[in-house]
């Protein structure tokens, strides 16, 4: 049995998830900016409040699929990490006999 690891395209998904990551942390500052380009309408402030309301919500979903971005983050790294040690494990061993 082989296995055969890509560290190019495990590289380019450690890369991705931390530029999610960054935006879902980075999402939260522009709450404001939503709140303020929706403004209130006509002098009242109904959709202003329907617009906070869902930038709660939305946070407390951010903030959860953060968590799983990091979680699969450092599931990624720890995969890299041990195949590059059996990488020079093995390779050690070969150079012995």
């Amino acid at each position: 049995m082989s296995v055969k690891v890509s560290y190019a395209e495990l590289g380019e998904l450690q890369t991705q998830l931390t530029s999610i990551i960054g935006e879902f942390e980075n999402a939260g500052a522009r709450r404001r900016d939503l709140e303020g380009a929706v403004g209130s309408p006509y002098g009242k402030n109904d959709l202003k409040d329907v617009a906070h309301d869902f930038e709660g919500r939305w946070d407390d979903r951010r903030k959860r699929l953060m968590e799983s971005c990091k979680a699969v983050a450092d599931q990624v790294t720890g995969l890299v990490e041990g195949f590059q040690e059996f990488d020079v494990e093995a390779g050690s061993r070969t150079e012995e006999r």
